[in-house]
């Protein structure tokens, strides 16, 4: 019976040690430019960041529709030394079910970005969560200029 429980016990702890591991952080720092859509922000809300999701809002105070996908639809990054570096996702495939939300303007809209399955959980940092955003130009006859794409970011701490 002993032997069972230090058994029992000792899975556990495996389990336990696997669910919590860390990823893994990009060789390369990030050169992504991040925050410069006039009028579009995306912050997090105080005291919503875990080890294992935060929650953002995101206000579009411009006159364009701005369109960007579900909340499945983000990555993330690590500060280190002042340089942003990308998180590396366990598995690159994932489900998504790929809606596509309306930002419309003056109305602030709250997400909740979960990352364990993706990343795992965080270890005590100072990260930021990216999100792509598009901006379309129905009335735009140049093709290049009718979609404008852009990635907006909030910063958050895990203590």
């Amino acid at each position: 019976m002993k032997n069972v429980f230090t058994f029992c016990c000792a899975l556990c702890l495996l389990a336990l040690t696997a669910c919590g591991s860390a990823p893994k952080i990009s060789e390369e720092a990030s050169d992504l430019e991040v925050n410069n859509h006039e009028g579009v922000t995306m912050t997090v809300v105080d005291g919503s960041a875990y080890p294992g999701q935060v929650k953002v809002t995101i206000l579009n105070a411009t006159d364009t529709e701005i369109d960007s996908g579900n909340s499945a639809d983000f990555f993330l990054q690590v500060e280190q030394d002042g340089q942003w570096y990308n998180l590396i996702r366990k598995q690159k495939e994932f489900n998504n079910t790929a809606e596509a939300y309306i930002f419309e303007k003056d109305t602030p809209r709250e997400m909740i970005f979960q990352w364990a399955d993706c990343y795992g959980s965080l270890d005590t940092g100072h990260y930021r969560a990216v999100k792509w955003f598009f901006e379309f130009h129905k009335d735009e006859t140049e093709q290049d200029k009718r979609v404008v794409d852009f990635a907006l970011a909030a910063e958050f701490d895990i203590k």
